[in-house]
């Protein structure tokens, strides 16, 4: 009865890898990041449209290298309390976090024949983390998380008539995710005498006191790691009314991934006693995680009008797909610690408007305004990711050195979001014992440069 008291105590560890899902990351591109991603799949005007919509390839008529690096900030901060048996107040540093990701991307395009050009690209759709420490107030709900995701495509955009185009791409993706979280041992172990599950035993014969209570004396430690290479493939539709007005439609189908590494488990000499009573011991040994990247589809619009352009994107998001997460190993400790979990989150969707002002000959300006719904409903908000919908504005240029060379600029700000979290139940042992209330406070901004060679 005690083993199962305590694998119930920490039996949340797998809820921390939802981060991953709720974060695709659109900053792919310099040139696009400047209008906001509004005309993504309709522009292409360079060799990213391989990634944003192949069948846009076929409108560049030359060889084509574009590099990128984008500059992520996300700055994380809980307000709350946090709380734990008997409410008694969890002590600790603040929750905060501040996350800077660099994301290189590369895209190539080459014409075959006539109406056929194929198309390549190599960045990270997925990459974000927060780290808020072994000692924060939310500690039993997540010390890290982190997730990258890497894409090396292939695509092919063809002609199938003047007006028309189709484009289809295979992608290769590797995964990889890190979690962590605090072990609320302590509180496991009050939980189970005053349940009188330990029995003839008390914590303080076993080695832990009541004043540890709260406090990351006896915390246990959980982390797991791991990776996976699945492969997946978009489709795209480009149809041109005029040389300046044109419609783009793009899909990308979701990629399951079995993400297998190392679970470890470490416990604390003070809780050592209590640990090999209840079953819970340092542990390390292999895991596995289903993790998926959702079906994604966009709809784009383009129109020029002399110095002039607009474009307007609306993008659907299947979150819905992802509904439950459970830890799997043959290792009775990581199985009793990594109980699944389930979520119910809602299909989401982003609306961007844009346009650009061609200034001189060389030099282009570009701004576009975005809002994103958030996919994750109130009750399922957590302390490692709590973005709420987002509203962004974006500001971009493009320098024209010459016909073979380009420079590309991008900023965008999203509006400082807050969202109120009430995470976990300080009765129930399946969410650590432990509560969570307050508001998280996030601001984000991206940078991107770029250059484009056409040879």
């Amino acid at each position: 009865m005690i083993k199962k008291t305590l694998s119930l105590a920490i039996g949340l560890i797998s809820a921390q890898l939802t981060m991953a899902q709720g974060f695709y990351v659109d900053e792919q591109s310099a040139l696009r990041l400047g209008d906001a991603f509004s005309g993504a799949a309709a522009q292409a005007d360079d060799a990213s449209t391989a990634f944003y919509n192949p069948a846009g390839l076929t409108r560049l008529k030359q060889k084509q290298l574009t590099f990128n690096l984008s500059a992520i900030s996300v700055t994380s901060e809980f307000n709350g309390s946090s709380t734990t048996l008997a409410s008694t107040t969890v002590t600790g540093k603040d929750v905060s976090a501040e996350a800077f990701d660099i994301l290189p991307s590369i895209y190539f395009s080459a014409p075959m024949s006539e109406g056929l050009v194929f198309g390549a690209y190599l960045n990270a759709p997925y990459a974000t983390g927060t780290d808020f420490g072994d000692n924060s107030i939310g500690r039993y709900f997540s010390t890290e998380s982190s997730i990258t995701g890497i894409d090396f495509g292939t695509a092919f955009g063809f002609k199938v008539s003047d007006n028309l185009s189709f484009g289809l791409s295979m992608v290769m993706q590797y995964l990889s995710a890190t979690v962590a979280q605090a072990v609320n041992t302590s509180a496991a172990c009050k939980g189970a005498e005053l349940q009188g599950d330990l029995s003839p035993f008390t914590c303080p014969g076993l080695g832990i006191a009541d004043s540890g209570l709260g406090t990351s004396t006896y915390d246990g430690q959980f982390e797991m790691q791991g990776d996976d290479l699945n492969i997946g493939f978009t489709a795209g539709m480009l149809y041109e009314f005029s040389p300046e007005s044109r419609l783009g439609m793009h899909y990308r189908n979701r990629i399951s991934h079995d993400l297998q590494g190392n679970a470890t488990l470490e416990v604390p000499t003070a809780a050592e006693t209590f640990g090999n009573l209840a079953g819970l011991v340092d542990t390390k040994a292999k895991g596995t995680a289903t993790l998926e990247t959702p079906s994604q589809a966009n709809l784009s619009f383009y129109q020029g009008l002399g110095k002039f352009s607009l474009q307007a994107d609306v993008q659907w998001t299947q979150w819905s797909s992802f509904d439950t997460l459970s830890v799997k190993s043959d290792n009775d400790v990581i199985k009793g610690v990594a109980g699944p979990q389930t979520y119910n989150w809602v299909d989401s969707y982003r609306y961007a408007i844009g346009g650009s002002y061609k200034m001189t000959p060389a030099l282009t300006l570009r701004t576009g305004l975005a809002l994103d719904n958030t996919p994750i409903k109130d009750k399922q908000t957590k302390i490692d990711f709590a973005f709420d919908d987002y509203k962004a504005i974006s500001f971009g240029l493009t320098y024209d050195l010459n016909k073979e060379l380009a420079f590309d600029f991008g900023i965008q700000k999203t509006l400082k979001q807050k969202r109120a979290i009430a995470q976990g139940d300080i009765t129930d042992p399946s969410q650590n014992l432990s509560k969570l209330k307050g508001d998280v406070s996030t601001d984000v901004l991206s940078l991107a440069a770029g250059i484009n060679m056409k040879f």
